[in-house]
Formats: C-alpha cells, structure tokens, sequence
C-alpha cells in the first residue's frame, strides 16, 4: 500500500509574485549588510526567493522589492552584480544579467 507524500514547500518569487516549489527559485539573504546567494546550506539573515531568470530579477529592481524586503535603500547595481551572478549560476552559465 503506497502512503501518501508530503507536498512539496512552496515559496514565492519577491518579483513575479508566483509560488513555485522550492527547489525551482533561488534562494537570497540579506545579513544587515549585503544581499547574498544562499547555495544549498541555509545562510544567516532574512531569507527571500526569486526566479532563475533576467526578467524577475529586473522586475524586482524596477518595483524596489530588494528595498522593502531589507528594509533600507538597496543600490540596483550592486543587487544586480550579486543576483545577476548567482542567476548565471543557477541557468548553468547563460548569460541572465541585462546590458
């Protein structure tokens, strides 16, 4: 007799507002000092998902997510040199972040 399967945890995108398994989104912490991947062993700091492309990480910049999830001014630059990089990791090399 088969027993039932715990589903899986959801969480959802800081950008597109869209909850996917865990496993589908990138997890990102926020230490009171600076925003970092958080790759596969659980980080220190305020924890938040996005996913692994381009168009969420920009629209998370343009709706100022990073800002109210860490609660202070985040520069875009620097969130996108971070999370650009972790998103070209996650694709496997693609290039995510936009010119």
């Amino acid at each position: 007799m088969r027993r039932h399967q715990a589903p899986k945890p959801m969480r959802r995108c800081i950008a597109c507002r869209v909850s996917k398994p865990q496993d589908e989104l990138i997890r990102f912490t926020f230490d009171g000092s600076k925003v970092k991947a958080d790759c596969g062993k659980p980080s220190d700091g305020r924890g938040f998902y996005l996913c692994g492309n381009a168009e969420c990480l920009e629209s998370a910049i343009k709706r100022k997510a990073f800002n109210r999830i860490c609660r202070q001014n985040m520069d875009p630059e620097e969130i996108r040199n971070v999370i650009g990089q972790a998103l070209d990791n996650f694709q496997g090399g693609t290039d995510a972040k936009k010119s």
